[in-house]
């Protein structure tokens, strides 16, 4: 089993901080939803027993594909093994859970992504936040950069969409970072206890957050909206 597969079994542990992610875009979720790049399909599982949701993954790596549809068999799931482009539909709200930060045009994807958009439909980004903080885990992970709120600005000035939703979140993550670039911890940090003390924290992450306006975080939740 690869590297980043390991941290995606380990992720999976992460329930406190998927129900954040969840709660951050809930409201932005349509009838029809692709994800694009859905990992293990941990947020869709959160639809998936909805009759009225129409539900598309679309994953370039043949054996995550066959993992998908073996989990979602016998629901009302689509799995593409493709990239956006080649996708012929149109939805009403994509999703990039912490997704764009690996693919190296991000420019052309996001584009990409909007042209498959139906009217008024949501395009949801999740990635890490804060390029000072790119690590040999973002390097080993495949991560080609890190962001910042302005990073979205300019894609949306590109694209001509509107900024919905655009604020930092998970600000004890952020300090955990800042903390093991400060005393130069070098190796893997992302061990499976690592993983759970810092979804254990997370519900304190989530006042923090609230507390300080969003003004800081370990990533960045950015939501368009197509006109």
């Amino acid at each position: 089993m690869s590297y980043l597969n390991h941290v995606l079994e380990y992720f999976d542990l992460a329930q406190n901080y998927r129900n954040y992610q969840l709660s951050l875009i809930k409201k932005y979720i349509g009838t029809k939803i692709l994800e694009v790049g859905p990992g293990r399909g941990e947020i869709i599982d959160n639809f998936v027993n909805n009759k009225n949701k129409k539900i598309y993954l679309a994953d370039i790596d043949k054996d995550l594909c066959k993992i998908l549809e073996e989990k979602f068999n016998d629901k009302n799931v689509k799995i593409i093994n493709s990239d956006i482009k080649k996708i012929d539909e149109k939805f009403e709200t994509i999703l990039y859970m912490d997704v764009i930060e690996h693919i190296e045009n991000d420019d052309e994807e996001v584009k990409n992504a909007i042209n498959k958009l139906e009217q008024n439909g949501y395009l949801i980004n999740i990635v890490p936040a804060f390029q000072f903080l790119y690590s040999s885990f973002d390097k080993d992970v495949g991560h080609y950069r890190r962001y910042n709120k302005n990073s979205f600005i300019k894609f949306a000035k590109k694209n001509n969409v509107k900024i919905v939703e655009l604020k930092y979140f998970d600000s004890i993550g952020f300090l955990i970072l800042c903390l093991s670039k400060f005393l130069k911890i070098k190796g893997n940090t992302k061990t499976k206890f690592g993983i759970q003390l810092w979804n254990f924290l997370m519900p304190i992450s989530r006042i923090l957050d609230f507390i300080f306006f969003y003004s800081f975080g370990k990533s960045i939740v950015c939501v368009y909206k197509k006109y």
